[in-house]
């Protein structure tokens, strides 16, 4: 009996995780088409890729023009990642993490997209009290909200969140440092984040996940998927 395929779609493929995930998803005999749509144009050679549909949009938090490369797909996955320095601002980044998450939830939801996948982070909670002039809670908090975009915003019938601690984005000259805490899985290398994800989208497709709402919390667990 042949393993069955997928469609999947998502958002965040230009970022360290997103862009592993992406590489991976094209070379995965079971995913027959992937969709990734985003700003900034793929660094990756697209002749050869005829599963890829790259959609490129000027405003990620108006998606409207892209709804029909939403439908048909099997599996939403945001990968969507930013700080608060790389966006500039407060307000930027909650635009970014939740923003930019709660329209892509809109979407895949909207095209009955069954399965919807997201990076958050450990320890997150949308309830605390998180201003922006303390950094560490507003983080926790906005990574929080984020998580609700999938759960309570717009609920899929299958949601997987996925909890790293910290991650390695596996720089060209890492130090000895960084690979010791990626051996001792201090720090979970951004293509074994990517591998489980996939593994997790493959579980729900052939029915050995459960329905609901699925947290996976901390590097250890993650690696424990693959």
């Amino acid at each position: 009996m042949n393993s069955p395929t997928f469609k999947a779609i998502m958002i965040g493929a230009t970022g360290a995780t997103g862009s592993h995930l992406l590489l991976q998803l094209l070379s995965n005999d079971k995913c027959v088409k992937i969709t990734s749509i985003s700003r900034r144009p793929l660094k990756i050679d697209k002749k050869n890729n005829k599963k890829l549909n790259e959609i490129l949009i000027d405003n990620m938090n108006d998606l409207s023009s892209t709804e029909t490369a939403w439908k048909g797909n099997d599996v939403f996955f945001n990968c969507i990642g930013t700080t608060r320095t790389k966006a500039g601002s407060a307000n930027k980044f909650l635009n970014i993490e939740f923003g930019i998450s709660l329209e892509a939830a809109k979407m895949a939801f909207n095209a009955n997209i069954p399965h919807a996948c997201l990076i958050s982070a450990k320890g997150v909670n949308h309830k605390i009290w998180g201003p922006a002039f303390i950094h560490p809670l507003f983080y926790m908090k906005i990574m929080g909200k984020k998580e609700q975009t999938i759960l309570n915003n717009y609920k899929f019938k299958y949601a997987t969140i996925f909890q790293p601690g910290m991650l390695s984005r596996l720089q060209s000259k890492d130090s000895l440092i960084e690979k010791f805490m990626q051996r001792k899985n201090i720090k979970l290398r951004v293509d074994l984040l990517a591998g489980a994800m996939i593994k997790e989208a493959e579980g729900v497709i052939i029915k050995r996940s459960i329905d609901g709402i699925k947290y996976i919390t901390g590097n250890n667990q993650i690696l424990s998927i693959l």
